[in-house]
């Protein structure tokens, strides 16, 4: 019996394996005892290419491996590379992690690769385990266009709850951040500070921002691009439209985006988004007309946006309002409408992010 706590998130620069090998004609004598063996052992999988040319693998023999048992008693706490050869444990049930380093807080140029495991291991079993180390951090580059530096002329602060880091226009480096939520705030020279927008960080995501600012009726031009090696992702948010995420739901001057409804599972909620898309399946958008199905649509924070990753599935009951309003086979002519929705969020509905229940809308 075994459970592993799989990492989600982008494929990174590197996969390392980690292996526990079984002592079976290892010169192991069978044991009496109540007690497991771990034998560790490591090789290196093929380096991925990416878009800076390949990352190098770092020294594995660095990372920090920790083996906590029920407990949560370490067995094990050091460096990978001066673990004992065999590590003799009793039986029982334990908790393997394996990180390139430790970060208390945010920090420039300083991904983290690692894995987690969870085993169970028998009396007199030698047990066997993988460890895929990826990317459990968020890169984070910030660009800024001569129109937000205009509006605000001084630094970018980006937060969280374990600390913060500041760009400059002209800062070329990467910070990195733990997965979830980072807060945006321009920093004025007198210390003051003004929160901008919030948004989700992805563990193994590399992305670029570029901030543009203008006229609070310029319309949202937030646009998102994958890039070939789906690792690095370049996004462009006009400030001032974003910042109706910072809302509270509860009506819908204060609709969340997708990104923050997300947060929100099984609550009624307002959210804001542009018809992109109907005819959904398990698997599949379509963003063109004609249309076949009026029992459902997709909105995203685009109107421009093709990926199913960032679209939020939304039921258009029988005999609703908002079925007989905006169904994309009567009317066509609504793709690419904003639209403001009240209804209950759900985790999965068509396989992404939904909302279900509908009580109110909006459109624009």
């Amino acid at each position: 019996m075994r459970k592993r706590q799989a990492a989600k998130g982008f494929a990174m620069a590197f996969a390392t394996v980690i292996t526990f090998f079984a002592a079976v004609g290892c010169g192991l004598e069978s044991r009496g005892d109540k007690s497991a063996v771990l034998l560790l052992s490591i090789r290196q999988e093929n380096t991925f290419a990416t878009k800076a040319g390949g990352a190098p693998m770092p020294d594995t023999n660095q990372f920090i491996l920790q083996i906590k048992n029920s407990s949560g008693e370490y067995v094990y706490n050091g460096a990978y590379g001066s673990r004992p050869d065999v590590i003799q444990v009793p039986a029982g049930s334990y908790d393997l992690s394996l990180v390139s380093q430790v970060l208390n807080g945010p920090a420039w140029e300083t991904p983290v690769y690692g894995d987690a495991v969870s085993i169970v291991a028998a009396s007199g079993e030698t047990v066997s385990v993988n460890f895929l180390c990826k990317m459990v951090n968020s890169g984070l580059r910030v660009k800024m266009t001569n129109r937000y530096i205009a509006r605000y002329p001084g630094n970018l602060t980006v937060s969280q709850d374990n600390g913060y880091l500041n760009y400059t226009s002209s800062e070329q480096r990467f910070g990195y951040f733990s997965a979830g939520n980072a807060t945006f705030s321009a920093v004025a020279s007198d210390g003051s500070s003004q929160q901008l927008f919030s948004k989700q960080l992805l563990q193994g995501q590399i992305l670029t921002l570029t901030l543009d600012a203008g006229s609070m009726d310029s319309g949202s031009k937030i646009t998102v691009k994958l890039d070939t090696t789906a690792t690095y992702l370049s996004q462009s948010i006009m400030v001032d439209q974003y910042q109706q995420s910072l809302g509270d739901g509860l009506d819908w001057n204060t609709a969340f985006s997708i990104v923050d409804a997300a947060q929100h599972p099984e609550e009624t909620v307002w959210v804001w988004g542009y018809i992109v898309g109907g005819d959904l399946t398990s698997s599949g958008i379509n963003y063109e007309a004609p249309f076949t199905k009026n029992s459902n649509l997709a909105i995203a924070a685009s109107p421009s946006c093709r990926t199913r990753s960032e679209c939020m599935s939304v039921e258009l009951a029988s005999g609703s309002d908002i079925r007989e309003t905006v169904n994309l086979v009567d009317h066509p002519d609504k793709l690419g409408s904003k639209v403001y929705i009240q209804g209950t969020v759900k985790e999965s509905y068509f396989g992404m992010v939904g909302l279900k229940s509908i009580k109110a809308f909006r459109l624009e």
